[in-house]
């Protein structure tokens, strides 16, 4: 088994990097993650990440110790590619013990939390836009028919 198994990557609407969990993960699966993730940074190229995390289990405490030490390890590379991080999840309590978590521990980025995609996508297109990446962010409105930004007032 590999990561794809737990961790599905979609980088064809790049700069919009798509990362769903369907599952648990091992911790050689979580590691997996962890790699291909950082291949991601190492490009060095501006992006803004959509994490699904609908599927996807609780993390144990260990993984997400591990997790929070590898985004301060590459927080470098965080700040200069990373324009921004949505996650998505059902869980209302989820959803607030992740906000409190990025109040207590800042992350190296702006962020957004829902329950929903198009929101998250919108917020995406957003952040690209707010960048100068306007191409990309028409074609992830595009993609998902989402709203260009004078259009979601009515």
């Amino acid at each position: 088994m590999n990561a794809a198994r737990f961790f599905i990557f979609d980088d064809s609407l790049w700069p919009l990097l798509t990362v769903r969990m369907v599952k648990d993960a091992t911790t050689r699966h979580f590691d997996e993650f962890l790699d291909i993730s950082l291949s991601y940074l190492l490009r060095r190229e501006p992006h803004v990440v959509v994490t699904d995390l609908r599927q996807g289990g609780v993390m144990s405490p260990k993984l997400r110790h591990r997790l929070h030490e590898w985004v301060k390890c590459h927080d470098p590379l965080f700040r200069e590619s990373v324009i921004g991080e949505a996650f998505v999840l059902t869980s209302p309590f989820l959803r607030l013990g992740l906000n409190i978590l990025f109040y207590v521990r800042q992350r190296p980025c702006p962020y957004f939390i829902d329950a929903r995609m198009e929101p998250a996508f919108t917020w995406a297109a957003d952040q690209l836009e707010r960048v100068g990446q306007r191409e990309p962010a028409e074609r992830v409105r595009k993609h998902f028919g989402l709203l260009p930004p004078c259009d979601r007032s009515s």
